[in-house]
């Protein structure tokens, strides 16, 4: 999620059985010129902490709450790990930004409607990239 235009910059349409934390370097292929990423716990590994590092950006991946106490792993993992514990309210300012992407789901949900109306898979992904779309176009307008 954008923080200055708001727009949904990356996507991808998955099956309910895939999980979060193997999509975030797909999502981060097509971005450039990123400050951080911020997401839950779906999205927190070594690798994905690795990724974003990779793009010059700082991660901000939600620490899970039985994460181990020792700290080790990848700079990124070390980093992001001590900040967090060193500066939990202005880490946690960081990783809210996240709350700008429930926003835009929101959105898309109250305005172009919760369920898709296409029945082949197929079109079901395609149906939701134009929901993206138009929401993309919708924010960008104002």
């Amino acid at each position: 999620m954008g923080t200055v235009y708001k727009a949904i910059p990356s996507m991808e349409v998955t099956t309910g059985q895939v999980g979060d934390t193997t999509q975030l370097e797909t999502l981060l292929e097509s971005l450039d010129d990123i400050e951080s990423v911020s997401g839950d716990s779906g999205y927190l590994s070594h690798r994905n902490c690795m990724l974003i590092e990779a793009k010059g950006a700082t991660p901000y991946l939600k620490p899970r709450r039985h994460s181990p106490t020792k700290i080790i792993g990848p700079p990124a993992w070390k980093h992001m790990i001590q900040f967090y514990r060193k500066n939990p309210k202005k880490w946690m300012k960081h990783y809210h930004k996240r709350s700008m992407a429930e926003t835009a789901f929101s959105a898309i949900k109250r305005t172009l409607g919760h369920n898709l109306t296409s029945i082949r898979r197929d079109f079901q992904k395609l149906e939701l990239m134009i929901k993206v779309i138009v929401y993309n176009i919708t924010v960008l307008i104002k």
